[in-house]
């Protein structure tokens, strides 16, 4: 994106190109994400900056330096486990939100704030559902459009493909909604799967109240 990428140095890794875009997104989520907890209910395990235990395994098993050790080994015993969650910087954490949930959505080439909001259920709900959710927050755009030349409703195939760009483009376009309606669609999608969790597993009911504040601050600066 020519001069609105930069070389980011945080903590002990240097990032290459990513944009101030993506700088002020992963800062507000890395506040919304906190420190580590190791909390017995949470279903990820051991979690520091919104990484836990399960996802650090499975994104952290690379050796981008070729030296013969995963790089997210941090305390270099042969794996990745709980005390390498503990040891991960803030540093790691932008590397890996960077690496695989913002370039993974394409949120860069995502209007503002919809590339911010998928970026932030990507993180929490993974990056089908993330995608997921904006098809269904579009679908109850659409309906709401009193249009006969509107797209027809989208399958939620979590597939950011030509009938959801154009369908988000409509969407954007058509006086009556705009981007104000497609964020409040979108909040409104996130909630409803955060209730349907909380009702499904009733050891999930005590993180609702922080899920739907959570809802409530998608599309804001």
């Amino acid at each position: 994106m020519g001069s609105d990428t930069n070389t980011t140095e945080t903590d002990d890794i240097v990032v290459e190109s990513w944009t101030p875009r993506f700088a002020r997104a992963v800062d507000k989520l890395l506040k919304i994400e906190g420190g580590f907890v190791d909390d017995p209910v949470d279903r990820g395990g051991a979690t520091k900056y919104g990484w836990s235990l399960r996802t650090l395994v499975h994104e952290g098993a690379i050796d981008l330096d070729e030296d013969g050790r995963l790089d997210f080994d941090l305390d270099g015993d042969g794996d990745i486990d709980r005390d390498d969650v503990r040891k991960l910087t803030r540093g790691d954490a932008k590397f890996l939100y960077h690496r695989c949930f913002w370039q993974r959505l394409g949120a860069d080439n995502l209007p503002r704030p919809i590339g911010e909001m998928l970026f932030d259920q990507g993180v929490n709900a993974g990056l089908g559902n993330a995608r997921r959710l904006l098809q269904l927050a579009l679908n109850r755009c659409l309906a709401r459009a009193v249009a006969s030349a509107k797209p027809e409703a989208l399958s939620a195939d979590r597939n950011l493909g030509p009938l959801t760009m154009k369908a988000l483009d409509w969407v954007l376009k058509w006086p009556a909604l705009g981007m104000p309606a497609l964020i409040d669609a979108y909040r409104t999608e996130v909630r409803l799967r955060y209730r349907a969790i909380a009702a499904a597993n009733p050891s999930q009911k005590r993180f609702l109240n922080g899920w739907l504040a959570r809802a409530d601050e998608l599309g804001r600066d």
